[in-house]
């Protein structure tokens, strides 16, 4: 109760700085994407991994993520211990998520599932992670490996099988489990029913917490935009400011700090936690000026912001509803 109380209580002041969108925050991050490697071992034809240069790649070392997780726990609610790469590749993976499940944040994975084998599934349900989505695209072989180059269907369902059935073994309850799909319009149509069902039914009667179908965006222009989206274009009057900028940071496997999950590449670095504190890298003049220039629509100098479809999303009372419902309910992806 008393957590639930505290947990809100940042929220509302969350809002409320957003919504006044103030330059100084008198508070911390509540959330951070920790990317314990940018290596992945697949080829999507919608993520710009692929495009990463060799200097881009690498792993973060396990000593500086004890030093992040030791200041972030005073006032991070929860990490996503993944951002570019696949998180499973890092040999030290289970060793982050202990450590920082013991600070008492909540720890979460985002995974293609290609490297997830019988002793990889123990380690998760053992390590303390609070939330497993698998990043799964079709309800068959030829949808799935036309979008998911590298990887193999039957592999991949059966290695998502071999876990529920292990944590039901286990009577676990976590890690919450879901199975995350991307909104391709011609993939999930009404045709696609059918193939869906029978996709379902080999999860049936396992600790399977839920299926997601989430909508595309295009990585801040990255990729290109799926025409059949809700999002709204620029020609709308729904420009929200970027929420990311007054809740969450992201530190990328060499200790560089960027604002947003778009910014693949790292064109506004904020700093490096190898030489500053995320405190003084949240109100840094780096900061303050990108929060000015969001705030007044000034972004048009800023390579990833002005690409970004993100900032035209429907709002309800100045805030775009995808966070606001998400956050009140704690159902951040």
């Amino acid at each position: 109760m008393t957590k639930n109380i505290g947990y809100y209580r940042r929220i509302l002041q969350m809002f409320y700085h957003y919504k006044k969108k103030s330059l100084i925050l008198p508070y911390y991050p509540v959330r951070f994407w920790i990317e314990p490697t940018s290596y992945c071992n697949l080829k999507c034809i919608m993520c710009p991994n692929k495009e990463l240069k060799k200097e881009e790649n690498g792993y973060l070392d396990l000593e500086l993520f004890k030093k992040i997780i030791d200041e972030i726990k005073y006032f991070a609610f929860e990490i996503f211990l993944h951002h570019r790469g696949e998180s499973l590749i890092h040999p030290d993976f289970f060793k982050m998520v202990k450590y920082a499940h013991e600070a008492g944040i909540t720890v979460k994975l985002h995974t293609n599932g290609t490297l997830l084998d019988e002793k990889k599934s123990y380690q998760i349900i053992e390590s303390g992670l609070d939330q497993l989505s698998f990043s799964f695209d079709g309800f068959d072989k030829e949808i799935y490996e036309k979008i998911r180059v590298g990887g193999n269907f039957e592999k991949v369902v059966n290695n998502i099988i071999q876990f529920l059935k292990i944590k039901k073994e286990l009577k676990a309850k976590k890690p919450f489990t879901i199975i995350e799909l991307i909104n391709f319009p011609h993939i999930y149509s009404d045709n696609s029913k059918e193939k869906r069902e029978k996709f379902l039914n080999r999860f049936k009667g396992l600790p399977l917490n839920r299926v997601e179908i989430r909508e595309m965006h295009n990585w801040a222009g990255l990729v290109e935009k799926n025409q059949n989206s809700k999002i709204k274009t620029q020609n709308s009057k729904n420009y929200s400011p970027c929420t990311f900028l007054w809740q969450a940071l992201i530190i990328f496997w060499d200790g560089s700090v960027v604002p947003c999950t778009q910014d693949f590449h790292g064109y506004y670095i904020l700093g490096n936690v190898k030489d500053a504190s995320i405190k003084e890298i949240w109100n840094n003049e780096k900061m303050i000026n990108l929060r000015k220039k969001m705030r007044n629509k000034d972004i048009c100098d800023l390579d990833t912001c002005k690409n970004c479809d993100r900032l035209w999303r429907e709002k309800f009372l100045g805030i775009p509803k995808e966070y606001l419902w998400k956050f009140l309910l704690k159902r951040m992806p």
